[in-house]
């Protein structure tokens, strides 16, 4: 009996100083098992090479850049919303979103949802400067940041940056990588080497952000698309004369 008192003390001590800061490691590792994504922090892109094949371009809401690919069914491409949905004669296709330079910061303190006291508490008020440094602060938070010695508000605060990590990317695939231009820097979702359904660029400017959610038809035989391919995109983005409205395809 004595020994059952003393380990039944031990479990209520251990309970008592370390059982939320346990919860929440359990419970942020239970995520990584299931979205392997949050594990994930970024990193450099190994293959920088760009493929120079004949293409298109594509301009929308003031942003251009070029596909290395020639078949844009145009019937089939539209605007809806703020979205263009472009689709190509492959049976791959692309969601590309345009934004105002900081607008996810704006629409977050305007609608306090999360509340952007969470981000300044957790990595100070200079997060809050850019979407860019926003977003790269919680794409490089990760579970394992949290253990038995993480203070319990921080550990519950890195616990819902995690939570948003889990349900931000549009990608099938973990990996995460820094990419940058002469105009752009950002992020690539996903490894085109895995030969993910979906893959996804956020690229910020000094004055515009846009995304592009990239989903390939995972039925082609072929390779699939390349990280060459996707580099085309990234280094040909730029800012458009023409802000129109309305998708413009033309060769490149």
């Amino acid at each position: 009996m004595l020994w059952a008192s003393a380990f039944v003390g031990l479990c209520v001590v251990y309970l008592w100083f370390f059982g939320m800061r346990t919860f929440f490691a359990l419970y942020t590792r239970q995520i990584g098992r299931k979205i392997p994504i949050v594990k994930s922090v970024p990193v450099e892109l190994n293959d920088l090479s760009v493929s120079e094949v004949k293409g298109e371009r594509i301009s929308f809401k003031g942003v251009e850049f070029e596909v290395p690919w020639n078949d844009v069914d145009e019937q089939k491409t539209r605007v809806v919303g703020t979205w263009a949905l472009i689709f190509f004669r492959s049976g791959n296709s692309m969601v590309l979103c345009v934004e105002p330079a900081d607008g996810f910061i704006a629409e977050m303190t305007k609608s306090k949802t999360p509340d952007p006291e969470l981000f300044k508490v957790m990595y100070g008020s200079d997060v809050l400067r850019s979407d860019y440094a926003l977003h790269k602060a919680i794409f490089e938070t990760t579970p394992s940041q949290i253990n038995f010695f993480t203070p319990t508000n921080r550990a519950a605060g890195l616990s819902s940056v995690i939570l948003i990590k889990a349900i931000m990317p549009p990608t099938t695939d973990w990996a995460i990588y820094n990419i940058r231009s002469q105009n752009f820097k950002g992020f690539q979702l996903g490894d085109p080497v895995r030969h993910p359904k979906k893959m996804s660029l956020e690229l910020y400017g000094s004055d515009v952000h846009f995304e592009i959610n990239i989903e390939q038809n995972t039925n082609l035989s072929a390779q699939g698309i390349t990280q060459a391919e996707i580099n085309r995109i990234i280094q040909t983005a730029h800012r458009a004369t023409d802000p129109q409205s309305k998708i413009s395809v033309s060769p490149s």
